[in-house]
């Protein structure tokens, strides 16, 4: 059965969405349909549905929300839950109807979702996620899909400039930062640390306190980003050196470097890994570097063109902050930051995210 759909975020399409879900239920009949003519007062809703099951009386009390970021969609539950209080409270609950909240909004994520569910209101959105009950009735629908304008934010939040800022939170999760030094510590500008900071309070990552913002759910953060993340590579060579061991490890430090001053290089993947967070060895070398330090690279470790059994992988990323915030765990060997270090082992397949595992076990206990 196709799912209710809303054109636009209006009232009056949020009536009719709202109407095609009940009429799913097959012994319940719809009585009525109003719109409220001041939907925009302080106590008002968009409509009101009337409809009834048996002898029971029923009544959708319905907001309509244009943005379904958690921030917004909590301000409205309790908003909804204000005007059903008052309601009660006035008198004006007519005729025995048993009232139901409900917000509808063109997508409402899982955290959204969520909220709505915690405080006992009915929700739909446009791509078909729906949740509705009510005496025998049980309606509860989640989707994967998400919207294009969901995806194009989630892109943004996660370019790699932002990437840059993100790292800098996860760092110190209890640390409260200024839009000031949050640019300063992730090298980016003002204005986009506060674009940042805006879409991150939507969705309730990060709270205002009253000498900056802070991390309030690092856990919510590198979930969805881990989910979203894609390695920013903009191509990769690979190839066979015969270095390994302590003769790999002190060739390392006069190679290994994130100037951008300098050829760049540095580790990654699992030979990061093998620096920050130990968990067991690969046979592979991994490294992130630009041009001429891909360059330096196969001239200092004499890396080999070979068709098979490669042992050594160099990506070229297309985001340069990696070299700026990389970590240097003991001196001469740079890695790349640990947020890093832990998507790209996640990325991978199950091997790799064991060590991501072990790797959030040491750096992020509370993810």
């Amino acid at each position: 059965m196709k799912s209710p759909e809303l054109v636009k975020c209006t009232g009056e399409t949020g009536l009719k969405a709202a109407c095609d879900l009940l009429n799913r239920v097959l012994d319940l009949k719809i009585s009525a349909v109003y719109r409220d003519p001041k939907p925009n007062s302080i106590l008002g809703t968009d409509g009101r549905v009337e409809f009834d099951q048996g002898d029971v009386a029923y009544a959708l009390i319905i907001k309509v929300l244009p943005d379904g970021a958690p921030r917004f969609v909590r301000s409205m539950v309790l908003q909804l839950m204000g005007h059903l209080e008052h309601v009660r409270q006035s008198g004006q609950e007519d005729c025995g109807r048993h009232l139901i909240p409900m917000l509808v909004s063109p997508y409402l994520s899982p955290q959204s979702r969520s909220i709505c569910a915690d405080h006992g209101v009915a929700y739909l959105d446009r791509v078909g996620n729906a949740l509705v009950s009510f005496n025998s009735v049980y309606i509860n629908r989640a989707v994967a899909e998400k919207p294009k304008s969901e995806a194009r934010s989630l892109g943004s939040l996660f370019s790699p400039k932002a990437g840059a800022v993100l790292r800098v939170l996860l760092q110190g999760p209890e640390q409260t930062w200024r839009v000031m030094d949050l640019a300063a510590a992730a090298n980016v500008s003002l204005g986009h640390v506060s674009n940042i900071r805006k879409a991150l309070m939507a969705r309730e990552w990060v709270e205002e306190r009253k000498n900056g913002i802070i991390l309030a759910q690092p856990d919510a953060l590198l979930r969805t980003w881990r989910k979203e993340y894609r390695p920013p590579t903009d191509r990769q060579v690979t190839g066979y050196t015969l270095f390994h061991g302590d003769q790999l490890n002190k060739q390392l430090p006069e190679i290994l470097n994130p100037n951008p001053q300098r050829p760049r290089a540095i580790l990654s993947a699992h030979s990061a890994a093998q620096w920050l967070a130990p968990f067991a060895r690969s046979g592979t070398l991994s490294f992130y570097a630009d041009e001429p330090g891909m360059r330096k690279l196969k001239m200092a470790l004499n890396i080999a063109h070979t068709q098979r059994g490669s042992n050594v992988i160099v990506r070229l990323p297309k985001d340069d902050t990696l070299f700026a915030d990389a970590v240097q765990p003991v001196p001469g060997i740079y890695c790349t930051n640990p947020v890093v270090t832990y998507l790209d082992l996640y990325s991978g397949n199950d091997r790799d995210r064991e060590a991501a595992d072990h790797m959030a076990s040491e750096y992020y206990p509370w993810l």
